[in-house]
């Protein structure tokens, strides 16, 4: 008998318990279950946007009419084919000799979160490389500083980048040199940092060869 009315007991308050908190808990479960709806909905739409973005960048490589147009609208986008789309910009007007826009490229791709470091590192040594080119076949040196920029942006921690790094740091000096119209063999910062990497155990011989290479134009030239 008591162990009937003790039984009896429990399930009463056990009951009360439910009821008195059956708000909280169904409020509970409409936040959870309202969450789990939104995360999926947002999901949902994500995925879409990307594929989206992905058929954008590929119809836009197929077709050659208003091609930069089709890219310009994609690049808005913030995932992995707004990427890709800068990258094929940074292509199109690299072939078009319209390094400023380049530049400007570069520097997005280089300022985003979607990047890790070893690929900043890779766009930081194409985009150095580019404009090194440009200044010295255009005589300009508007982008002197924006080349120390990238290159100082290459992460030397990377395997083989250290050995490019300094490349292009040598690079660096010898077009600032060109485009000042200054005697290399009187330039002591070159001669001195080319002496250093020369000499450096860090350095591949590759990079040693190409160096030492225009090196010898300078001085014999």
């Amino acid at each position: 008998m008591n162990e009937t009315r003790t039984i009896n007991n429990f399930f009463t308050k056990f009951r009360s318990i439910i009821v008195n908190n059956a708000r909280n808990i169904i409020l509970t479960s409409l936040i959870i279950f309202s969450i789990f709806i939104s995360y999926q909905i947002y999901d949902y739409f994500r995925i879409q946007e990307i594929k989206k973005s992905s058929i954008s960048f590929y119809k836009s490589l197929e077709s050659g009419d208003l091609i930069l147009e089709k890219l310009l609208k994609v690049k808005s986008k913030k995932n992995i084919y707004s990427i890709l789309t800068k990258l094929e910009l940074i292509k199109i007007n690299n072939e078009n000799k319209e390094f400023n826009i380049s530049n400007e490229l570069y520097k997005e791709l280089m300022s985003s979160n979607n990047i890790n470091e070893l690929y900043k590192s890779s766009i930081a040594v194409h985009a150095a490389y580019t404009l090194i080119n440009a200044t010295l076949n255009e005589n300009t040196n508007i982008f002197l500083d924006d080349i120390l920029y990238y290159i100082s942006n290459v992460n030397d921690d990377f395997d083989n980048y250290h050995s490019i790094k300094k490349e292009l740091e040598y690079l660096y000096l010898v077009t600032r040199n060109d485009i000042n119209q200054l005697k290399y063999k009187n330039n002591s910062e070159i001669i001195d940092f080319y002496e250093e990497l020369i000499n450096s155990s860090l350095v591949s011989t590759s990079v040693k060869e190409r160096v030492k290479n225009i090196h010898e134009f300078y001085i014999y030239k």
